[in-house]
Order: structure tokens, then C-alpha cells, then sequence
């Protein structure tokens, strides 16, 4: 099997160009879904890092508030509502009351309503929990989605 193999590759007929073109084919294809999962892995990256600073922005948002209300006198415990700072980051997020998915404009992702928790102790934050829908496109084609379970957290830490 192997000596017929290394005479096929070394014959000048022809027959030897076609062992080359196969493997020529598959490492393409290879290589071709190597960059596909690497795109679809940047995706998910930009994604995170997107709800990310979405998330810092509501808790410096509300840090600034709360902290403007301390100085006029208010406690800690009454002016720093969880509740609120919840309802903040479904709203930064870009998620109305009623809506269970949250598709990004440029088409690349879909975000699932997030489970949102509020955290507490020596500061305040927030962890979102969701999952990401991305398109696997390849060769021009639509296959499936990959679906990725997200989850930030940001938190502020007083002093």
C-alpha cells in the first residue's frame, strides 16, 4: 500500500496531481474553519466586553447619584436601592419591560433577556447572567447558531 502510494506521488502521468489537489482541498477547508471559530471567538469577546462597559456605565451612573445625595446629608443605606440599580441595567442593556431578546444592530448577535442580580457588601454591582446567539456562517451559508452562556459582573467598592 505504501509503495504504490509513493509511486503514485512520484508518477509524471498525472496521477500524482490529484493526491496534492485532495490534500490541497482539505487544508483550506481547514484552515477556512480554523478563521471561521476564530471570528465567531472575537465575536463572542467583543460581545462581553460590550455588556461589560454597559454595566460600568449604569454603576458609575448610580454611583454619582448616590454619592451626590450623601452629600446632602442622606444615609448610605437609604439613598443605594437595588432595586433601581437593577431596572438601570435592563434599561442600559437596551431591554424593555416585555422583551425577551435583544438583537445587536449589525446583525452579528442576539442577546437573551438577562438575569440580572444586584450585589451588595462593602459597595454595590451587578452580574449579568444571559446567553448570546451567533450566526455560523460559512462559504455563504447559514448552519446553525452557537449559542454562549455570558456572564459579567461589575461592581463599585466604596471606601
Amino acid at each position: 500500500m505504501l509503495k504504490r502510494t509513493k509511486n503514485a506521488i512520484s508518477s509524471t502521468k498525472g496521477e500524482s496531481y490529484v493526491f496534492v489537489c485532495v490534500i490541497v482541498l482539505f487544508i483550506s477547508a481547514l484552515v477556512s474553519v480554523a478563521i471561521m471559530y476564530m471570528g465567531l471567538m472575537a465575536q463572542v469577546q467583543i460581545q462581553k466586553r460590550d455588556v461589560k462597559i454597559k454595566l460600568d456605565n449604569c454603576i458609575t451612573e448610580y454611583a454619582v447619584e448616590a454619592f451626590d445625595s450623601l452629600k446632602q446629608g442622606e444615609s448610605l443605606e437609604s439613598v443605594i436601592d437595588l432595586n433601581k440599580l437593577r431596572q438601570n441595567a435592563f434599561e442600559e442593556l437596551g431591554f424593555r419591560s416585555n422583551e425577551e431578546s435583544y438583537a445587536y444592530p449589525n446583525g452579528n448577535c442576539t442577546m437573551s433577556r438577562p438575569t440580572v442580580r444586584a450585589l451588595s457588601g462593602n459597595g454595590f454591582g451587578l452580574t449579568a447572567s444571559y446567553t448570546a446567539s451567533f450566526a455560523v456562517i460559512w462559504g455563504g451559508r447559514r448552519f446553525a447558531n452557537l449559542e454562549v452562556p455570558i456572564t459579567v459582573t461589575s461592581y463599585y467598592k466604596t471606601k
